[in-house]
């Protein structure tokens, strides 16, 4: 397995975890690991470094291009909340098309790497820490955007915490995820790739309204957009004891 441009603190990143034991690392390890990352040039600091930075550099372009037909205009005009923008790569895109942009990332590293990179766009806003710690109003937005961010979320708590929080903020949820690979495949214990099916079960009671398999640089993605179940009618019939 060939790992690019990783620093001597980052050595272990690609050490072999069973999920279970991933599940159960610490916030603080966690953090600082998102800390290092934001060290690494360009979309290296937010992509695997089993591949080159020109790999994830055509592997983004590939991956935006995909989303951004998948959800056609459902930004368009619109108020979105992105999740773990990281340095904005996707965020950017966002802002071209929406109204506005809220986005939140739990380490100021990363954070002040997208400022730099959006700090053209007049219609972002860039907020540190974890979406469970905002107190926002209910369906303040018309889209949940999420990319290749759940699988970074270890705790099964936390994972369950955050997804109630994003069904709370919108009636839709967007999210691009890299997918199970199967036992084999070489992925970082700050990383745990699930099923598709998984996710639909977590984002439960929303349904999934769309889903497409992407593959960049080897890798399979799945865009999933989910929406809450409709609303139950008042019959206005009385119920007679």
């Amino acid at each position: 397995m060939k790992i690019f441009n990783l620093a001597d603190q980052e050595r272990d990143t690609y050490d072999s975890k069973a999920r279970e034991e991933k599940e159960k690392l610490s916030e603080v390890e966690v953090r600082e690991h998102w800390k290092m990352r934001a060290k690494r040039p360009d979309v290296q600091s937010v992509m695997s470094a089993r591949h080159t930075l020109e790999e994830n550099l055509r592997a983004t372009d590939e991956l935006k291009r995909a989303i951004f037909e998948f959800l056609g205009d459902l930004v368009d005009g619109k108020r979105i909340f992105e999740l773990g923008v990281g340095i904005g790569r996707m965020t950017g895109e966002l802002a071209r098309r929406a109204r506005e942009v809220v986005g939140i990332d739990m380490t100021s590293e990363m954070l002040g790497r997208a400022r730099e990179n959006l700090k053209s766009f007049r219609n972002v806003v860039l907020k540190l820490g974890k979406v469970t710690e905002l107190k926002i109003p209910r369906k303040s937005f018309d889209l949940i955007f999420e990319s290749i961010v759940l699988l970074h979320i270890l705790n099964p708590q936390e994972l369950r915490a955050t997804i109630k929080k994003m069904q709370e903020l919108s009636d839709m949820i967007f999210i691009a995820e890299h997918t199970y690979e199967g036992p084999d495949f070489p992925v970082s214990k700050y990383s745990i790739l699930r099923k598709p099916e998984e996710y639909e079960e977590l984002f439960l009671p929303y349904q999934l309204a769309r889903k497409q398999i992407v593959f960049c640089a080897g890798d399979t993605f799945s865009l999933m957009l989910f929406r809450a179940p409709p609303k139950r009618k008042d019959t206005g019939r009385a119920v007679l004891n």
